[in-house]
């Protein structure tokens, strides 16, 4: 009884790890957050799909280092990549195409990764770029819109570069020799041809993001960009650039706010196709509502929504569109980051009503709530009841994760509770059923886990029976759905004794 009490204590400690390409999406989008969830879902399914065309279509596990990096590439830019946008994010690669050279780099990495490719990432100024075959070939892999440097071009960037720099530290860079001038830049900056690590490589991919909100004049967005940066790596040139967003957004603070938007609001109103004064008013209402939220004060953030929805032209019926949205997105990560599982739900439904078919919203929905159901039904046959009756509603539901960790998991109980009931002819009905449950539910977070739950229950009831042999068979079988498993392993071995 001794090795039962311990394999049971072992099977609740137990935890299964998440893939290579799990860690890093989880890297690139940290926390349960809806929106970090609908990213990493979204991102490995589009991965995956890149991965088998490369695998099976295109045979790269099959060929030279030169014609892998060749056809990798090549699958990028015939599938994903089509227009360069500095302002692009992570996923605009397969929602739009969209891409910069940092994106590009990042999802080449973790193509290379997949294959066992062995690569090094480089910041090269404005550029940053992949070397396969490090130790051999150093074949170089960039991105689709890359151009030769040219030294002027080089010179020319370090020069706009240093003109920031010293508007932040308030010094004469003015007398320096070019050398001396390069120095400062490299200290502020990226040394020419900088190796990166992986993790520095999703930093730059979020510096480069912070340098395209502060060109396009949005300060707060260039801030959080350089507080995730920062969260990765910590360089003197996410700080210098973070100070001037800080900078360029007290200059905008007005002495009478209420007066400047009313002003704002009249020119508009006057000239209605004035995109500048519209683009102007939606980054000032969002860096209100920001401000409020950040004071624990949705219901001002509401007021606020109504008094630009009012003073808007009558014409400006996209623009007022795309500020709701802009609230309910931003209200859906306070509520989120606040724990109000209920209220975000209610928003994630709201934004899924409007467009049904959006992936994103969708999986708002199903991530919030299947984590709501999951927190209120602690009964594994009343929550799987509830989520029934919710994927009645919301068909999508039954394809995430979350769902099939919900299925599995009621079936899996149900297995252990029959076999420490000593029942075993409901724990071997039991199994058969999870069996038939596995064959037919596809994916689920913690999927292994439920897995182990079921088969070392039957292979300890029938090791407690000294029956040996269906003991061995149950952890063989377990092995088959997680041959890794270091627990499954070690009890494979410590059976293979009797």
């Amino acid at each position: 009884m001794r090795i039962i009490c311990l394999l049971t204590l072992f099977l609740f400690c137990f935890r299964v790890g998440a893939s290579d390409l799990g860690h890093r999406l989880r890297l690139l989008f940290p926390g349960e957050e809806p929106t970090a969830v609908s990213e990493r879902t979204y991102l490995t399914k589009q991965l995956e799909n890149v991965f088998r065309q490369l695998r099976y279509r295109d045979r790269v596990d099959r060929r030279s280092i030169k014609r892998q990096a060749k056809q990798i590439l090549e699958r990028y830019e015939k599938q994903v990549f089509r227009t360069y946008d500095p302002a692009a994010e992570l996923s605009d690669a397969f929602r739009s195409g969209r891409y910069n050279d940092a994106t590009a780099a990042v999802l080449l990495a973790l193509t290379l990764e997949e294959f066992n490719i062995a690569y090094e990432s480089y910041v090269d100024h404005w550029e940053s770029y992949l070397v396969l075959d490090p130790a051999g070939k150093r074949l170089l892999l960039r991105n689709p819109a890359a151009q030769p440097h040219e030294p002027e071009a080089e010179r020319a960037f370090r020069r706009e570069y240093l003109t920031l720099v010293r508007s932040m530290l308030d010094q004469d860079l003015t007398a320096l020799s070019p050398a001396q001038a390069d120095s400062v830049f490299y200290q502020y900056y990226y040394r020419p041809n900088q190796r990166l690590n992986f993790v520095q490589l999703s930093a730059y991919e979020q510096f480069r993001l912070a340098q395209s909100a502060y060109a396009a004049a949005d300060y707060a967005a260039t801030s959080r960009h350089v507080a995730t940066a920062l969260e990765r790596e910590a360089r003197l040139a996410f700080v210098v650039l973070d100070e001037a967003a800080k900078v360029q957004l007290s200059s905008l603070q007005r002495p009478d706010e209420a007066a400047y938007l009313r002003r704002m609001f009249s020119v508009w109103r006057a000239e209605p196709s004035n995109r500048y004064v519209a683009a102007t008013l939606l980054r000032h209402f969002d860096g209100g509502q920001e401000a409020l939220l950040a004071e624990d004060r949705p219901t001002e953030a509401a007021s606020l929504l109504t008094r630009y929805l009012t003073e808007s032209p009558a014409s400006a019926t996209a623009w007022r569109t795309e500020l709701q949205l802009l609230q309910r997105l931003r209200l859906l990560g306070y509520y989120q980051g606040k724990g109000a599982l209920k209220e975000a739900r209610q928003l994630a439904e709201i934004l899924h009503a409007e467009d049904p078919t959006d992936q994103r919203y969708q999986d708002y929905v199903a991530e919030l709530v299947l984590v709501d159901l999951r927190n209120s039904y602690p009964d594994a046959e009343e929550l799987v009841a509830q989520t029934e009756q919710a994927a009645e509603q919301y068909p999508f539901l039954r394809s995430h994760d979350r769902y099939a960790d919900v299925i599995l998991r009621r079936h899996a109980i149900r297995v252990r509770d029959y076999f420490a009931r000593l029942d075993a002819p409901g724990g071997l009905s039991a199994l058969a059923e999870f069996r038939k449950v596995l064959a037919e539910v596809p994916g689920g977070l913690d999927r292994r886990l439920w897995t182990l739950t079921a088969f070392v229950a039957a292979s300890n009831y029938y090791f407690a029976e000294e029956d040996y042999a269906p003991a061995r068979a149950y952890i063989e079988e377990a092995l088959s759905h997680d041959p890794a498993n270091d627990f499954l392993l070690h009890q494979q071995d410590l059976l293979s004794r009797y």
